[in-house]
C-alpha cells in the first residue's frame, strides 16, 4: 500500500512492512470463496457482500473518499476491512483487471485467533495500518499548508514594494540587497534571507515605507493569507520576525539619535 501522490521514506517502508505481514497473517488459510477476476470498475465491490474482506492477487487498486484517490493497493495487499466491520469506508476502484481472493469474515477470524502468534500479528498488523494512516495524514496536512509561492527578479533601482500600496505579499530576499524608503529617505537596508513586508500584512496598514533593489535581487513571495496560515502552524517564523524587527527598530533609534546631535 502506498500513497496516490509522492510519499516519505519511511511511509514506504511502512506501507512494504504492512503487505509482508498481510501475506504472513493468511499462511495457512484456505478460502471457501473462488477467486474473483474482475474488469475495470468504479466501485470493485458493488453488489458483493459486506462480510467479505479481500486480498489483492493481481493488479492495482485504488482507494477513493471525496472523489480524490487517496492510496493504492498492490498484490499482497488486504482490502476491505472498514467495510467488513461496517465501518465508514471510501470506495475501491480499478482501471485495469484485478485478482482478488475473498476471505470471509468468520473464517479469517476463525483463523486469527487459531493460535497466540497469529493474534500478535494480526494486532501488529491493524497498529501498522493506523501508524500509516497518522503518518499519511501527517504528511498531507503539512503538505497543505505549504505556501504557493512565486519567485521575483529585480534589477538595481527598481521598486520591489511601493509606499502606499496594500500589502497583499510578504516578501523573503533571496539574493541581493536592498534599502527601505521612507518619504524619499532611507531608513534600512534589507539583505539576504531577511524577511519584509510582513509588519502591514499583520497590521493590515498600507505599506509605511517603499522597498527599492540596490543590487540585482531575487525574491520570494508568498501571499498574506497562506503567510499568516503558515505563521499560525510554525510560530518560530514569528520569533524571527521579531528579532528582526527589534534590530530595525535598533537602527531606527540610532538614526534619529545622530539625527537629533548633527
Amino acid at each position: 500500500m502506498h500513497l496516490a501522490t509522492h510519499e516519505s521514506e519511511a511511509l514506504a517502508e511502512l506501507g512494504e512492512k504492512i503487505t509482508s505481514i498481510s501475506k504472513n497473517l493468511l499462511e495457512g488459510l484456505t478460502p471457501s470463496a473462488p477467486v474473483l477476476t474482475l474488469t475495470a470498475a468504479t466501485d470493485l465491490f458493488n453488489s458483493r457482500p459486506a462480510s467479505q474482506i479481500y486480498q489483492i492477487l493481481d493488479g492495482q487498486v485504488s482507494f477513493e473518499m471525496a472523489g480524490k484517490t487517496v492510496a493504492q493497493f498492490e498484490r499482497g495487499d488486504l482490502i476491505g476491512l472498514t467495510r467488513m466491520l461496517s465501518l465508514p469506508a471510501g470506495t475501491f476502484s480499478s482501471n485495469d483487471p484485478v485478482r482478488l481472493q475473498p476471505l470471509e469474515r468468520d473464517e479469517l477470524i476463525t483463523h486469527v485467533f487459531g493460535s497466540e502468534s497469529l493474534q500478535k500479528l494480526w494486532s501488529y498488523y491493524l497498529v501498522a495500518q493506523l501508524s500509516w494512516y497518522q503518518q499519511a495524514l501527517a504528511q498531507e496536512m503539512r503538505k497543505e499548508f505549504q505556501p504557493s509561492a512565486g519567485f521575483l527578479h529585480f534589477a538595481p533601482g527598481e521598486t520591489i514594494i511601493h509606499q502606499g500600496d496594500e500589502a497583499d505579499l510578504v516578501y523573503t530576499l533571496l539574493e541581493g540587497s536592498a534599502d527601505a524608503i521612507c518619504d524619499g529617505v532611507k531608513v534600512g537596508q534589507i539583505f539576504n534571507d531577511e524577511i519584509f513586508g510582513a509588519l502591514a500584512v499583520f497590521t493590515g496598514q498600507k505599506r509605511i515605507a517603499s522597498v527599492v533593489a540596490t543590487s540585482d535581487c531575487t525574491v520570494l513571495t508568498v501571499r498574506k493569507e497562506e503567510f499568516i496560515e503558515l505563521v499560525e502552524h510554525q510560530p518560530h517564523i514569528c520569533i524571527g520576525l521579531i528579532e528582526e524587527m527589534a534590530d530595525k527598530i535598533k537602527q531606527l533609534n540610532g538614526q534619529l539619535l545622530a539625527v537629533q546631535e548633527a
